[in-house]
């Protein structure tokens, strides 16, 4: 597991100091970064699935509350959001996508934005079950 943790780390260091520097370290084989990617999302998965069967039935309780109310929620505050960009176009977010450095890229940065809500939502919801059942 720490094997898996340390590649992850690394490759994502690599890939934003080579972005951040302005280099092409994968432009002459660009499939290399869905290739590695696959490989960490698969390990990812796996390693998601032994955790989840070492915690026990509290930690396990904890995280499903927090995720369907924390994650719900987080996922609920975005409909406004959508219907603002659907009634008022990409103009009505240019500068949060300017903010964040990803102008022109609306669909992947609606994805992290209502993933970002949800993990904030799941935090809050995790702590305050903890909270309720100390």
């Amino acid at each position: 597991m720490t094997f898996f943790f340390s590649a992850a780390l690394i490759f994502g260091g690599l890939i934003g100091y080579n972005k951040a520097s302005g280099g092409d370290l994968f432009g002459a084989g660009p499939q290399a970064i869905q290739i590695i990617s696959a490989f960490l999302l698969i390990g990812g998965l796996g390693i998601s699935i032994l955790w989840w069967h070492s915690i026990d039935e509290a930690q396990r309780e904890a995280h499903k509350w927090a995720w369907y109310w924390g994650g719900s929620t987080g996922l609920l505050a975005i409909i406004p959001l959508f219907l603002l960009a659907r009634t008022g176009g990409d103009a009505v977010f240019a500068g949060y996508a300017r903010f964040v450095d990803m102008e022109g890229h609306y669909f992947e940065l609606g994805m992290l934005t209502a993933l970002f809500a949800c993990i904030i939502g799941y935090s809050v919801a995790w702590v305050i079950w903890w909270w309720r059942h100390r």
